[in-house]
């Protein structure tokens, strides 16, 4: 019998059950660390367009949720639009939608300590993300 089938089932019924892979628990407690939280530049290349949006991610029992808030590029850095979405994480993905965007899938690099997590593929609005820890 292939081994890898009792392992991929039991794969299947942790994730239903909430409980999360031990490197998923590592990028977890990584998310939650930051007190300030994590900040998300955002471009689309082919537009020129930029911002950033701010991320607090928060434990709420058996779901891990984003406080997402779009700031102004402008001198204000005026909060322009706030909004709170569950994130999904994975051995060494996190994904979830944003205020004006969704299925945005971020990639965990650990030998990039500037930005540890990147978009691998443009999101459904054609934007390219990656983020970091807020200071």
């Amino acid at each position: 019998m292939n081994r890898k089938l009792p392992v991929a089932i039991v794969g299947i019924i942790l994730a239903a059950l909430g409980v999360l892979p031990a490197h998923a628990q590592d990028l977890k407690a990584m998310l939650l660390k930051p007190a300030n939280g994590w900040v998300l530049e955002w471009s689309n290349p082919d537009t020129g367009n930029r911002g950033v949006t701010e991320a607090v991610f928060a434990d709420r029992g058996e779901k891990v949720v984003a406080t997402l808030n779009i700031t102004d590029e402008g001198a204000s850095k005026a909060v322009v639009r706030s909004c709170e979405r569950n994130v999904n994480i994975a051995a060494y993905t996190i994904s979830l939608d944003l205020c004006r965007d969704s299925s945005l899938v971020l990639i965990f690099d650990p030998s990039d300590t500037a930005y540890p997590l990147k978009s691998k593929n443009r999101s459904n609005n054609g934007y390219v993300y990656k983020a970091k820890a807020k200071l």
